[in-house]
């Protein structure tokens, strides 16, 4: 299992716990920290669809993810990363997953959050009044599980930095780096032969691994 997080402590504490659960265990699935104090696990391949697709941050964002809080205790954590890699392990690309379904003027709505526009300026560019604003905005925040914008934009600004990416979108040098004798991963600024997203999904997955 691989490790994205921003944070070097809590990289290194989920390292050590995933090599005392299974130190030979291939690279097929992530842990992602989410930026929120939750910590989401999907496979590697569902990650690659992702960062590969054009609403990279939306299509995350709207996906339901197995998740844990990163503040849980190291027992109980120890047995949700069992838990978690037995149940996803043989599983398909798409993970078990469920999509959120954002309607035409939540997804606009949506992202004239993340480009960081406030209601007034949401409603005056959709042509809506404030409240029904408001409203769509409540709507957006409570089927993502969220419990305000300032949440949103924290989760979207650190997808932005573990994934090299500018409006929620990989720039065209990022590339994955692993580094040596850890799980951890990261995309850096790059160039290489192994750039993103340009090579097919397969390519990718057989580099990583």
């Amino acid at each position: 299992m691989y490790i994205i997080s921003q944070d070097s402590y809590f990289v290194m504490g989920m390292d050590i716990l995933l090599k005392t659960i299974n130190p030979c265990a291939t690279h097929t699935l992530i842990a992602y920290d989410r930026g929120d104090e939750q910590i989401l696990f999907f496979s590697v391949d569902k990650l690659i669809l992702i960062l590969s697709e054009e609403k990279s941050f939306p299509s995350f964002i709207c996906s339901r993810f197995i998740k844990v809080d990163k503040s849980s205790s190291l027992s109980f954590l120890k047995h949700e990363l069992k838990k978690t890699i037995k149940l996803l392990k043989g599983k398909s690309k798409f993970d078990i997953t469920r999509e959120i379904h954002l309607n035409k003027t939540e997804h606009k709505i949506l992202l004239l959050l993340l480009d960081y526009q406030a209601g007034d300026e949401i409603a005056q560019a959709l042509g809506l009044d404030k409240k029904i604003v408001s409203n769509y905005k409540n709507s957006i925040l409570r089927k993502l599980g969220l419990n305000s914008v300032a949440e949103l934009i924290q989760i979207y600004n650190n997808w932005n930095d573990c994934f090299c990416c500018i409006a929620g979108k990989v720039v065209p040098e990022a590339t994955f780096q692993e580094r040596k004798d850890s799980n951890e991963l990261k995309m850096v600024r790059s160039p290489t032969r192994y750039n993103f997203p340009a090579p097919p999904t397969r390519r990718l997955l057989m580099h990583m691994q």
